[in-house]
């Protein structure tokens, strides 16, 4: 054999490697196939609330292109340590397994889902009616699957043509590199600045002209103890579509006495401002503050800062719940911050919901701390979801939110909530996530039930309490906490089917959010019969009387509008 034979053959045996190793990187991945049909199947358990099939289906498809992309890696570090391959008939005999178990074996373990979805109906006092279409999931979500797959091999067929000329003019490793980073830069600027940059855009405008529309019935009550009223500075159209909601919800005085048997009852202030009245939140807690003025707010016995979620939605229980509990010696006060629904928000409008309440907050001790001590009113404050971090926000911590209001009702507060967070790492040793005991309850209670607030081995050691409202079965507060933690005990609404699956558990919580309001009140996100149990005891002590209590909630639960 030559010299130049030789070398010859030593050149052309890297370019013959990799086309072998293009061969082999393109081909499916074995690995990926196995994990994903068991993640695929995994996902038809049970989780926090039920869900629908098409919701069974969306899961189960994210579920398993998940499980393709950690089983694709897998494979590829195994070839890494250049291992030795599956041969070419096993690895065919294996794909047969994998299609047979994903075409077969997922649609019964579908219909195994089904029956434990009926079983978690039952427990959540729900009907068992549960699609026969659960068991078409399998199939609708293969198909999702396959789409993102086909994304994701596209993505990876740029890196690969970008590779080609690169690798002639910088070493092999190098190419690899500057493909891969561009690749990736572009993916994301089309995937951020473009798709989503572009549908946020789209979807702010979309809802910036739903702001304008009324919701059927609402009309403007032309109170003057309401913003968009006689005595108010702003215009009833400025206060937006949520806002205009909220004003018209107020009660009257006559419909508080007529609940609570009190003929000197008053009627409530509301005072609202909306995006379109101001350009910034310090503007618009100016002109609430203006509001509150001219609308009588700073002569009732309370004020309470009420936190919306996302376009400005404020939960009317909790707001009709402490009109009835002070007899309507209250005023309620609230900025908006956003056009977007409270789900989009969480995404793109967090530091809007942060500063929101900060912001109408610390206006309002600016202006409770200019009035004598014996004419300021208490300071109340509130929000659900969102509001709840909106408001969590505004202090460092409970002890802090304690010494600078007279007590505060939190509702399912969103798992990044850092407030939230303190109090559930500072929790007494042996209470759960869902129920954590914080100081022995003399500050903070977390609640699922009247009876969880009415604890007689609690006992108040302050007048300005703080309240989290939080149900084990809440996707909301437990999305991405620790779900093996979070179901250690679980709580009495969770199944007992519930796994805490890696990966998969946390996708079923993710999705379980769709289904968040969709179950009955005292489960899931719905806490319409705690709220007015909760006031009583933020409001006093003492207590409302329990007849009173009753009449609440019974008013607030079927309301007579």
């Amino acid at each position: 054999m030559t010299v130049e034979s030789v070398t010859a053959e030593t050149s052309a045996a890297p370019e013959a490697r990799g086309r072998v190793e293009g061969r082999g990187r393109t081909r499916p991945s074995i690995t990926g196939g196995v994990l994903g049909v068991v993640f695929a199947g995994l996902s038809v358990t049970p989780s926090l609330v039920p869900r629908a099939w098409f919701v069974q289906a969306l899961l189960l498809g994210v579920c398993a292109i998940t499980g393709y992309g950690l089983g694709a890696f897998l494979g590829w570090a195994y070839r890494a340590l250049e291992l030795p391959d599956l041969p070419p008939r096993v690895r065919r005999a294996a794909w047969r397994v994998v299609w047979v178990v994903a075409l077969v074996g997922l649609p019964v373990a579908a219909w195994l889902g089904r029956g434990y979805q009926e079983e978690q109906r039952v427990l959540l006092g729900m009907d068992t009616d549960v699609s026969w279409l659960w068991l078409l999931a399998p199939y609708v979500g293969l198909l999702l699957a396959a789409l993102l797959l086909g994304i994701g091999r596209a993505v990876k067929w740029v890196a690969r043509t970008l590779f080609g000329p690169l690798r002639r003019v910088v070493p092999p490793r190098v190419a690899w590199l500057v493909a891969i980073v561009v690749t990736a830069v572009v993916s994301w600027f089309l995937l951020s600045g473009v798709l989503i940059g572009t549908g946020i855009d789209v979807a702010d405008e979309l809802f910036e002209g739903s702001n304008d529309d009324d919701k059927p019935g609402v009309v403007d009550p032309q109170s003057p103890y309401r913003s968009g009223g006689p005595e108010s500075g702003v215009s009833w159209q400025s206060i937006g579509r949520e806002g205009r909601q909220f004003i018209w919800e107020g009660l009257t005085a006559e419909e508080i006495a007529a609940v609570v048997g009190d003929p000197e009852a008053v009627e409530p202030v509301r005072a609202y401002v909306g995006l379109l009245a101001a350009e910034d939140a310090r503007e618009r807690a100016a002109l609430a503050m203006d509001e509150l003025r001219q609308l009588g707010g700073f002569e009732r016995g309370a004020i309470a800062v009420a936190a919306g979620t996302g376009s400005g939605w404020i939960d009317p229980k909790m707001s009709s719940a402490l009109e009835y509990a002070t007899h309507g010696d209250v005023a309620i006060v609230s900025t908006q911050y956003s056009y977007l629904p409270s789900w989009m928000s969480v995404l793109v409008d967090r530091e809007r919901a942060e500063a929101n309440a900060e912001t109408l907050i610390a206006a309002l001790r600016v202006e409770l701390d200019g009035l004598p001590a014996d004419q300021r009113p208490e300071l109340y404050v509130f929000g659900e979801s969102l509001g709840a971090f909106s408001i969590d926000s505004a202090f460092t911590s409970v002890e802090n939110m304690a010494t600078t209001t007279d007590g505060a009702l939190l509702v399912g507060p969103p798992s990044f909530d850092q407030t939230w967070q303190k109090v559930v790492d500072g929790r007494d040793e042996g209470s759960p996530v869902w129920k954590p005991r914080y100081g022995d309850g003399a500050l903070v209670r977390v609640a699922a039930t009247d009876r969880d607030l009415l604890d007689l081995t609690l006992v108040w050691e302050t007048d300005n309490p703080i309240i989290y409202l939080v149900h084990p079965s809440d996707p909301i507060v437990a999305w991405t906490a620790d779900h093996a933690a979070w179901l250690d005990p679980r709580g009495p609404d969770v199944s007992p089917h519930v796994v805490a699956w890696p990966v998969v558990g946390m996708w079923q919580m993710t999705v379980d959010q769709l289904n968040a309001n969709g179950v009955p009140a005292g489960h899931g996100h719905i806490y319409d019969e705690t709220v007015v149990t909760a006031w009583s005891e933020i409001v006093g002590p003492p207590s409302l009387p329990q007849a009173e209590l009753e009449a609440i909630r019974a008013a607030i639960l079927d309301p007579p509008r």
